[in-house]
């Protein structure tokens, strides 16, 4: 992980924008804070993402939580984390109009150096018709906001209506939180190379996946014993197939922890029974 990136001055932010931070798309794009950058009491993690493929900088298991749903989702083509509020006078003119303060960088000597606001999330999103269209999000915890947050988020607000880009809150909930945390654990089997699973007897897992319920640990030892595998290969097929969305299971009950996984519908069955309409 690379050092500390100092953001305290207004050569800072120039000499950072030069090096196009803040700027780019999917696999260029550079977020303005990196975990690295901020001290936060949240669990910072570094997430590759499977459509951007790079490495992505969330600041709190919120933000985790919201970033797995959000690239889980078809529609969603890129995601921008830490997205700078830029140029720096709109922001604080939109302060002074709304009468609030406008951050300022903590600890300066000397003349107050306003601090560069950043969006959670800007997500880039295909819609029915093949248009394109930018969704930004704020993440924040489910509790009554503070008079200063909420101040802070009125900037943010009306950053994106000027620019007529949708901006939401995202707040933390248990269902969210289980929905992630499953969306999590399926993928984790296609972050890594595909030569790790590509081998493995897909077609024979997916043909027996019928929707209905099965206990994980007696799938994938019957499975096992039918196809002459290894229990965890066949663990591990399950988690590529839900994650490439080949069966369609229920998200809402936590698979892993439970050991029972729910299978809505099956692409493949459905294929075939469609060879026969």
């Amino acid at each position: 992980m690379s050092r500390q990136r100092r953001l305290r001055s207004y050569e800072d932010y120039e000499k950072a924008l030069s090096k196009g931070v803040g700027s780019g798309q999917l696999q260029d794009y550079q977020p303005w804070l990196r975990v690295q950058d901020v001290k936060s009491h949240g669990n910072r993690s570094l997430i590759f993402g499977l459509k951007t493929l790079r490495n992505h900088h969330v600041m709190s298991s919120i933000e985790s939580d919201f970033f797995y749903q959000a690239e889980f989702n078809d529609s969603v083509i890129d995601i921008r984390e830490q997205f700078p509020l830029l140029p720096l006078n709109l922001t604080e003119q939109i302060a002074g109009h709304i009468g609030v303060k406008h951050p300022l960088v903590r600890g300066v000597k000397g003349p107050p150096v306003l601090y560069v606001m950043t969006t959670d999330f800007l997500l880039t999103v295909k819609d029915p018709t093949g248009g394109i269209k930018y969704k930004a999000f704020a993440v924040k915890p489910d509790c009554i906001p503070t008079l200063r947050m909420a101040e802070k988020l009125e900037i943010e607000r009306l950053f994106w209506a000027m620019h007529d880009i949708e901006f939401k809150v995202y707040v933390g909930s248990e269902l969210n939180r289980i929905r992630s945390k499953n969306i999590a654990w399926v993928t984790s089997a296609i972050r890594i190379d595909a030569a790790h699973y590509e081998h493995l007897p897909f077609d024979d897992v997916v043909q027996a996946l019928q929707p209905g319920d099965y206990a994980l640990e007696a799938l994938c030892s019957s499975q096992a014993r039918r196809l002459n595998v290894e229990g965890s290969d066949i663990m591990t097929i399950i988690q590529v197939v839900i994650a490439k969305k080949l069966i369609l299971v229920d998200l809402t009950t936590p698979i892993p922890e439970l050991g029972v996984l729910r299978v809505l519908s099956n692409s493949y069955h459905q294929k075939v029974n469609e060879r026969w309409v």
